[in-house]
């Protein structure tokens, strides 16, 4: 959801006297100041969903994302101190990803526990699907594309060879064991090599 149509939701909540609860997903731009989140928690926003991804600025430039990790510090830190619970999706396996950048990933959302600006969270796989941008030019990610499955449903999700070599599947559980005790205050002291 857009901060504009966002700010003119509240209003028009707010106008009416309309008194609900709500939540919806975002991208973590800019334009939530720590004005607008005031706003939308004045208007029954309970918590506000987005996508750090990667937390990496070299990985979310190659997304075309738009956002940098200074710039969604910033966002979810308004967001949760105008009282608004921030879940972030996480991802990691993208194409040239290093394990350097994802224990400094890590590191990052281990910052952003410790600090209040997220509450919750959860790491994906990335997988690449024939649609998306890299399944669509898998050369400007650095990967090849293997063959489609043969099947008669749903050809979507296309593997990939990723000249890294990192072994994802590893790190991934170390991942989410250690998001999971983030949510719960524990572990935010240890070096996040512990995880690993």
């Amino acid at each position: 959801a857009p901060p504009k149509a966002l700010k003119a939701l509240a209003l028009e909540l707010l106008g009416r006297n309309v008194q609900i609860t709500w939540w919806g997903n975002i991208r973590f731009e800019k334009s939530f100041t720590p004005e607008l989140a005031q706003l939308l928690s004045r208007s029954g926003c309970i918590a506000l969903t987005g996508g750090l991804e990667v937390a990496s600025d070299r990985l979310l430039s190659l997304m075309k994302k738009g956002v940098s990790v200074e710039q969604v510090a910033c966002v979810t830190k308004s967001l949760s101190d105008a009282g608004i619970m921030v879940h972030a999706y996480l991802m990691y396996g993208f194409p040239t990803q290093t394990v350097q950048e994802t224990v400094d990933a890590l590191e990052y959302v281990r910052q952003l526990f410790e600090n209040g600006c997220i509450q919750s969270g959860f790491f994906h796989r990335f997988v690449c699907t024939v649609h998306s941008p890299v399944g669509k030019n898998p050369q400007a990610y650095g990967i090849e594309l293997h063959d489609l499955p043969d099947t008669t449903f749903a050809r979507n999700d296309v593997g990939f060879a990723d000249p890294s070599g990192v072994d994802h599947a590893a790190l991934g559980l170390s991942l989410r064991k250690a998001i999971y005790n983030f949510m719960h205050g524990v572990g935010l002291e240890e070096d996040v090599r512990f995880w690993f």
